[in-house]
């Protein structure tokens, strides 16, 4: 008999592998446990006698990873997005209503896909070969897990076709293997793991991916976002399965919504059937031409959604109210409840908003009262079931939990607040507001961090940032000279912000991102806003009364324009790429840019680096629009820039106008 070659053993021992881990994802028993774990010990002994003919795309190649010291971040090329989430059948209709005046009542395709309670990735391949991992993060950037990644066995490291593409799908961790995981935790006298979805997430960034592979992390692709995308969703899908990539087999195409509430009762009805957990279905528009019109809003696609199945609700009693102080003084009260499981997690707390909220529901301490977790992080409280024969009324207080300021409520509001500026929980939340990325971005400059300088008195307002000294941070605990080092480089370097920015940094009430963009386009400067009269905001189309007031009684307040004097004189500043000008890019002066089509880097960096030279970005195209700056996939705007006759500039022209 002609002895096979070693090489071509493993290569056809490699295939049946890829192959029987896609059947297995695909819901499809190929071969028996007894019958892989066999083929699977024949490749670990070949790749043992032949290392130098391991396969590129070996099954086993995971096994085989040194611990990391760290991840590193990694831009998104394309933001990841969390869905919008509906409720009930009632939701949908309104959703789909939605979407069809949109379209100008056309009537959309729909898909529905299991949603798998699990951690969002994103996968990239080039040339075939798999080549990073990234989880969500902020949706900006994550976290690159490429090494933990190559330890789920159904993901194949190599496609069946050169194709550079990115994949998007959820990991998670079977009902299976969590039970096993948490039997090891036992034996080992470690806390449990309360369901997959925590399991999963804390394995995947793990820095050990040889201890990541022997939790068994599993993963279902469910979106091609960059690639070979063909004219359907549904045919998207079924690429993927053709590349063995592993697609959830619980898909269904949908004519209407009507079987899309057909398919969501259907599931609801079995979801404790699955190995795995699924809180949901998630619903797409399946042509893809369509998903380009519908677009996106600022948080998620508009042209799909997350219908969640009924909220889990437990009963428990309510023991005492915990207040929490927000950076404005507002006062939270905080439900503290008897530990009851509640979705697979023992929770004890529960959000109540404000004490109106307590007197719509009647709540006493020791109430016996129903829980329910939805969408919330924390549960909340329902209804009060019945009240105990020794419960107590529940009041808002008279002087502030933290600093002991009499507390007030304004005229026509519902909240509570402290009026004490100096309160160390506001000071702490104005501090992390402050240093957060979307305001200054010190990323090196956390809440541990703040509560220790805080209760030094190093800082008492954010101007005293910029003041430190790398004696005032060798002294706290975990902090060595390098890091003390690092702070202070990120403190300095955030000297140099927008207007945008740092408006937003200021904490005014009622002003977010937005608003503060507003804000800076109207006016030329922060010393314009400071003086601004409430006739004058209320003149701005998006500025109302309440936003106005308040902005006015912020620059009002004596100690918020001494310590904005503080960071002015310190050296921060704030600028406006609308009003700054840049003699040495002259070209970009002025100049209205539209955004479109997917880019090596995410939208929001070019639209900083855009305005910081003096352009202005919008959102949509218009007459009044002078360069549209395409990707690839640029779709609607593209073709609605051409009919207008905006000028289309790529990204490397682009780049080649900033050098």
């Amino acid at each position: 008999m002609k002895e096979i070659h070693p090489q071509k053993q493993m290569l056809d021992l490699c295939l049946r592998l890829h192959q029987s881990n896609h059947a297995y994802y695909s819901g499809i028993s190929e071969i028996d446990d007894f019958t892989y774990d066999k083929t699977k010990k024949e490749l670990i002994e070949l790749e043992s006698k032949f290392p130098a003919q391991i396969q590129e795309d070996s099954p086993l190649i995971q096994v085989h990873a040194e611990p990391q010291s760290s991840f590193s971040s990694r831009v998104h090329r394309n933001p990841m997005l969390s869905l919008a989430n509906v409720y009930s059948v009632d939701e949908l209709r309104e959703w789909e209503t939605g979407l069809k005046k949109l379209l100008k009542n056309e009537t959309p395709k729909y898909v529905c896909e299991l949603k798998i309670d699990g951690l969002a990735i994103s996968i990239l391949y080039e040339k075939g070969i798999l080549q990073a991992g990234v989880t969500r993060g902020d949706g900006i950037q994550g976290d690159e897990i490429t090494p933990n990644l190559k330890t789920i066995a159904g993901l194949p490291l190599k496609l069946k076709k050169p194709l550079d593409l990115e994949v998007r799908g959820e990991v998670y961790l079977s009902k299976k293997h969590l039970l096993e995981l948490n039997q090891r935790r036992l034996q080992a006298q470690e806390p449990e793991f309360k369901n997959p979805r925590n399991a999963a997430a804390g394995t995947l960034r793990m820095l050990d991916s040889n201890e990541v592979r022997r939790r068994k992390l599993d993963l279902f692709v469910y979106i091609l976002t960059e690639g070979p995308v063909k004219e359907r969703h549904s045919e998207n899908l079924e690429l993927m399965r053709d590349l063995l990539l592993p697609v959830n087999p619980e898909t269904q195409s949908c004519n209407n919504i009507e079987e899309v509430i057909e398919f969501c009762n259907q599931w609801e009805n079995h979801k404790d059937a699955f190995p795995y957990e699924i809180d949901g279905v998630v619903v797409k528009v399946d042509e893809i031409q369509l998903q380009k019109k519908l677009g996106f809003t600022a948080k998620s696609p508009r042209w799909a959604t997350a219908v969640k199945f009924s909220a889990e609700q437990a009963v428990s009693i309510l023991r005492s109210i915990e207040i929490g102080v927000g950076r404005s003084g507002v006062l939270t009260p905080v439900a503290l409840v008897d530990p009851v499981e509640l979705n697979g997690t023992l929770v004890s707390r529960a959000t109540l908003h404000n004490y109106d909220q307590v007197g719509r529901l009647n709540l006493h301490l020791g109430d016996s009262i129903t829980l329910e977790k939805g969408g919330e992080i924390i549960p909340k409280i329902v209804t009060r079931e019945l009240s105990s024969q020794t419960s107590w009324q529940i009041c808002p207080p008279q002087n502030c939990p933290v600093c002991d300021f009499p507390v007030f409520q304004a005229p026509g509001e519902i909240d509570w607040r402290c009026n004490n500026f100096d309160c160390p929980a506001q000071l702490n939340e104005r501090l992390l507001h402050f240093v957060s990325r979307r305001a200054m971005d010190i990323d090196t400059v956390g809440p541990a961090l703040i509560e220790q300088l805080t209760l030094k008195h190093k800082l008492c307002n954010p101007a005293d940032l910029y003041k430190l000294q790398i004696s005032d941070l060798e002294e706290l605990e975990r902090m060595g000279a390098k890091s003390a080092e690092n702070v202070l480089k990120a403190i300095k370097e955030s000297k140099n912000c927008s207007l945008v920015q740092f408006i937003h940094a200021l904490g005014i009430p009622h002003v977010g991102e937005k608003t503060a963009s507003v804000l800076a386009r109207m006016h030329g400067s922060l010393q314009d806003l400071m003086e601004c009269t409430p006739e004058t905001l209320e003149g701005i189309d998006e500025i109302g009364p309440i936003i106005a007031e308040s902005v006015v009684v912020f620059f009002d307040n004596q100690k918020n324009v001494k310590w904005i004097s503080d960071l002015l004189e310190i050296g921060v500043q704030p600028r406006n790429p609308e009003t700054s000008s840049n003699s040495g890019i002259p070209f970009f002066e002025g100049k209205v840019f539209v955004i479109t089509g997917t880019l090596s880097e995410a939208r929001d960096v070019w639209k900083d680096r855009l305005e910081s030279v003096g352009a202005k970005v919008t959102g949509s195209v218009s007459s009044k629009t002078d360069y549209l700056l395409a990707g690839e996939n640029a779709g609607a705007k593209l073709s609605k820039a051409r009919t207008l006759g905006v000028q289309v500039m790529t990204e490397k022209q682009a780049s080649e106008e900033l050098s």
